[in-house]
């Protein structure tokens, strides 16, 4: 057992069939080798709705279909009662360690290293670098559309760069923090590069027989900036405020990726499983998208009682409350909610009598006299939103996988779900 050991490689929502037009023009020669060696296509849920990451990805780490595991919403892995590959394997005396994955509750009796994703509330393993790096991922990440990081954060990031990122990098991290400021998208970069090296140096020190690592940024970049890709038709283009259209943020990211992709492929002394979960593809037209500024002083606007408000990842949040009868009054107080078009500003993703899944879904631009009302108010949405970016990229239920070593033995037949990675991962450690 001891001499199996597996590196999983979490690239959220790559789209391998747009990378391909960059083959010729970039110097990305381990994506070159990834399409060559042959890559998998998975599939998941039919209903575009139910195309979202943190469903696949708990599909992956459960082995069971959204039908089966039921787990709709970001964070709810917490209420899941059966296993997760994690502590499965665990269980069968291999050491574990993961970094950032999503929708994973963190079981482990005696974690490698343990840093959970940014949304979830769950543990980190019990260092101080663990404990610290997650509360700064969380501040940055959530409070990303508002430009802000902490002090505490940013100090955090500082430290951990000196005590973690690799002396080659240096200048790259440099060149994507002083340009940061301007071209958003290297914050992105700048974050999955320092948890990459974080990860080659936790692997290398605690020598973990199984570790995941997700990486977000390139979903991110898709989501934002894909019509500004060689590989898109041109019939849509993004603003020239929003962004300068000799700009390609994804051939950026696929050339940061690809750079660690091949430090993957040098450790001969892993095996390597890299998957997407699933793709994005372009939208049809450029969409806007926000994110509430305050989500407790727009409900106190708005005279909804509520127990508790939570961020999600960009639009999304979670209300609970102390009774479905104001459960089911915020609901109609929120639904309401209309443009003087008639246009609905929010959408309800989900109603379990104590709690509401909510996403602000408006998604033409919010400029400074849209009123918004209900039978109740009338207000301007302007001051309660933050701008998060135009939404280029939309989700795709095909993915991608990538097998190397004894891992390949277990790979899944093309175009089957993405919960048989898990049964990959589980029957190559035990055998």
């Amino acid at each position: 057992m001891k001499e199996k050991k597996l590196i999983f490689v979490q690239l959220n929502e790559i789209n391998f069939d747009y990378l391909v037009s960059y083959l010729d023009k970039l110097k990305i020669k381990n994506f070159k080798k990834l399409i060559s060696d042959g890559l998998i296509e998975t599939s998941s849920e039919q209903k575009y709705n139910e195309l979202e990451p943190w469903i696949q990805w708990t599909s992956i780490s459960t082995g069971k279909l959204l039908s089966e595991h039921k787990i709709f919403r970001l964070g709810d892995i917490v209420k899941y009662k059966d296993n997760q590959i994690y502590e499965i394997l665990e269980n069968k005396n291999c050491s574990v360690g993961a970094i950032c994955p999503m929708n994973v509750e963190n079981r482990l009796k005696n974690p490698a290293y343990f840093i959970p994703d940014p949304w979830t509330n769950t543990k980190s393993d019990n260092s101080f670098w663990s404990k610290n790096i997650t509360k700064t991922l969380s501040q940055v990440v959530n409070d990303n559309a508002k430009g802000k990081a902490s002090m505490y954060s940013l100090l955090i990031l500082l430290l951990a760069l000196i005590r973690f990122g690799k002396v080659k990098n240096y200048l790259k991290y440099f060149y994507y923090f002083i340009t940061g400021f301007n071209k958003k998208w290297r914050k992105a970069l700048f974050l999955d590069l320092l948890l990459h090296d974080i990860h080659l140096s936790l692997l290398k020190n605690r020598n973990a027989d199984f570790s995941s690592i997700f990486y977000n940024g390139i979903a991110h970049i898709q989501h934002h900036y894909f019509f500004n890709s060689i590989a898109i038709p041109k019939n849509n283009i993004n603003p020239k405020w929003y962004i300068d259209e000799n700009s390609d943020p994804f051939a950026e990211a696929l050339i940061l990726y690809d750079q660690i992709i091949g430090d993957y492929l040098e450790r001969n002394e892993y095996d390597l499983l890299l998957a997407t979960g699933l793709r994005q593809v372009a939208f049809e037209k450029v969409k806007f998208y926000y994110r509430l500024k305050n989500h407790d002083n727009f409900l106190k606007k708005l005279k909804i009682k509520y127990h508790s408000a939570e961020p999600r990842m960009t639009g999304d949040f979670l209300i609970t409350f102390s009774n479905p009868q104001d459960t089911a009054l915020a609901q109609k107080k929120i639904s309401s909610l209309l443009t003087e078009d008639f246009e609905k500003i929010f959408s309800v993703a989900d109603n379990r009598g104590s709690s509401l899944f909510l996403t602000l879904t408006y998604d033409k631009e919010i400029k400074k006299d849209l009123i918004v009302k209900n039978e109740e108010l009338s207000l301007n949405l302007y001051n309660y939103v933050d701008f998060v970016g135009i939404k280029n990229g939309k989700h795709d239920g095909k993915g991608y996988a990538y097998y190397r070593g004894k891992i390949k033995e277990f790979a899944p037949k093309k175009n089957e779900h993405v919960k048989e990675i898990f049964n990959s991962i589980n029957n190559y450690f035990s055998n």
